[in-house]
């Protein structure tokens, strides 16, 4: 269950991390290349660079052009729902980090596990794709950046 958590963490930040993007002006197209750069080591499962990925994408939601305003909305308040809920779990990307290589932290409560996995619904749900797929699309077809690789 624990391996199916971390599991589910990493696809649903891989997911909105490859998908982050947005595109209107040079310097926003510019950040959003940069960012994608970072974001190829998601896919690795590298949790040490998912905070500095989550960071990047809340300025590029706050930098978004208005064709995907709401789409980084809701892919914002979902990475905001993610990191409340490592918090209320008493977690860390750290934490995570070691979870996937096996090693639980220090004094963790594994019946936080399955509220962790509820809290993070949102992070699948068909809102959350339907708008990571905008931004995506919008990404390339703006910016030429496509997303789905680094």
């Amino acid at each position: 269950m624990k391996q199916r958590l971390v599991l589910a963490a990493v696809a649903a930040l891989c997911a909105g991390s490859l998908t982050a993007c947005g595109g209107g002006t040079k310097a926003y197209c510019d950040d959003l290349r940069d960012a994608n750069k970072s974001f190829g080591s998601l896919s690795s499962a590298d949790f040490s660079k998912f905070d500095d990925a989550i960071a990047r994408m809340h300025t590029l939601a706050d930098e978004a052009p208005d064709p995907v305003a709401d789409d980084w909305k809701v892919l914002d308040t979902a990475l905001n729902n993610f990191q409340d809920a490592l918090k209320k779990a008493g977690l860390t990307t750290d934490d995570l980090a070691k979870m996937s290589t096996g090693q639980m932290p220090d004094n963790f409560d594994m019946s936080k596990l399955q509220q962790l996995q509820q809290d993070m619904q949102s992070l699948g749900d068909q809102k959350f794709q339907t708008a990571s797929n905008n931004i995506e699309k919008h990404a390339k077809d703006e910016c030429n950046v496509d997303l789905g690789s680094s």
